[in-house]
């Protein structure tokens, strides 16, 4: 199969795999990260999650006192989400161009999204956050390390062709501050649990 074709394909995992993959990781919650984002907000913010996947982590926000809401492009992957979580703003919307007010949200999070996006969607979603968040706002986003785009197939979702983007620390610093943000914290993180590397960086919106 074709690069182009095998890519377009990979994009679709989740809309094939949403409830294996909601299974996999829905109890698999970031609580330290989560929790350091959260201390950078005002109490009761309104918070934006973006590629929500099953709902984890705005399960955790809710169950904090935050207002959320939460968007994703794949339907399969929403309907999983609603049914594990309740009290929570479920919207199908496309990252890249969001139908919300402008400077309506405290934080935004981005937790793996972009990995599992095409590198050229980075920038206009980082700049679609910038538009959402409030003057001070807090975003925060996490890739996996790296260099390129690849598709892989993992026995874990049934061999279904699955997209990545890697990135580079000052990659992605640089994306983040093209889209008007200052870096608040930047790092790499590495997951013991799958000796996968994390770019994770805080940042303000100006």
């Amino acid at each position: 199969m074709p690069m182009k074709e095998s890519m377009k394909e990979a994009l679709q995992f989740y809309d094939k795999c949403s409830k294996v993959y909601a299974d996999y990781t829905f109890d698999k919650l970031m609580q330290f990260q989560l929790n350091e984002f959260i201390s950078k907000l005002p109490k009761n913010a309104k918070v934006l999650d973006i590629g929500c996947g099953s709902g984890r982590d705005s399960h955790y926000f809710h169950d904090y006192g935050l207002e959320v809401t939460a968007i994703d492009n794949s339907e399969s992957m929403l309907k999983e989400a609603k049914s594990r979580v309740k009290d929570v703003m479920f919207k199908k919307m496309d990252m890249k161009k969001l139908t919300l007010p402008k400077e309506s949200f405290d934080g935004v999070w981005i937790m793996a999204t972009l990995t599992t996006s095409e590198k050229k969607d980075a920038l206009p979603t980082l700049k679609e956050a910038a538009k959402v968040l409030k003057k001070n706002g807090i975003l925060y986003v996490a890739v996996k390390e790296g260099s390129g785009e690849l598709v892989q197939n993992k026995q874990k979702y049934g061999n279904v062709p699955k997209f990545y983007a890697y990135y580079q620390q000052k990659e992605m610093e640089e994306l983040i501050k093209q889209a008007g943000f200052a870096i608040l914290k930047s790092t790499v993180e590495e997951d013991s649990s799958t000796n996968i590397k994390w770019v994770e960086i805080f940042a303000r919106s100006s």
